[in-house]
């Protein structure tokens, strides 16, 4: 046998710490974290309190929780300017943060219209791809964050419209044609790359940045592809 017992712990707390950070993992300190939120508060019910191993749980963790999600991003910290879209799930929001004044466009899904139709819910897909799609095609993911209600995403906030604003606006040129059609085939084929598909491209989920690039949105319907 090769090694001391220290080394061989040493090295497996390394690689536990890498991966408890990074941000990829399904097991980093913010999805532990907000884990342990989302339990605290789905199970702090009298009713449920009833149960001793239950009423033990929360009474360990109500204040670590209270005071994590006091540090964590929360919707209070941003002033909604106004509504910019509504879907099956929730709305979109266009927020200024308080501190920075910079603009925002926020979602806010409903946990119990998310959990009702849950076979058509596909959250996770949605943020991992803003947060990972590394793609200046891909609309961006800034944050994510939840309360007892919803959970929020804050996006960058693309002040050009959809598609289909332009396309009843202006007669279409076909060189414009081409060009925006190359960037959505660049924002596909950066999901695509991810082992994920989009199920759901049109006009309506195509946006313009304030240069008049295309960014591609909405990945609500997206779904992994089978390896």
């Amino acid at each position: 046998m090769s090694g001391s017992p220290g080394g061989w712990m040493t090295s497996r707390q390394e690689k536990l710490e890498t991966i408890l950070r990074n941000p990829r993992s399904p097991i980093n300190v913010e999805s532990l974290l907000d884990g342990l939120n989302s339990l605290v508060l789905d199970l702090d019910y009298p009713a449920l309190r009833k149960n001793k191993n239950i009423d033990n749980f929360i009474n360990r963790y109500e204040k670590v929780v209270s005071d994590v999600r006091k540090l964590q991003m929360k919707a209070e910290d941003y002033d909604v300017v106004k509504v910019i879209g509504r879907g099956a799930f929730g709305e979109v929001q266009l927020v200024r943060h308080k501190t920075t004044q910079k603009v925002y466009a926020m979602k806010l899904l409903s946990k119990f219209e998310m959990i009702k139709r849950s076979d058509s819910a596909f959250f996770w897909e949605e943020r991992d791809i803003m947060a990972f799609a590394n793609s200046p095609w891909v609309v961006q993911l800034f944050c994510a964050f939840q309360d007892d209600k919803f959970l929020y995403m804050v996006m960058e906030y693309m002040p050009g419209g959809d598609l289909v604003n332009l396309m009843s606006n202006y007669d279409v040129p076909e060189k414009w044609a081409k060009f925006y059609t190359a960037e959505v085939v660049l924002a596909l084929d950066a999901i695509h790359s991810m082992g994920l598909i989009h199920r759901d491209v049109k006009p309506d989920n195509m946006l313009l940045d304030k240069h008049g690039h295309v960014k591609l949105a909405d990945f609500g319907t997206c779904m992994k592809m089978d390896e």
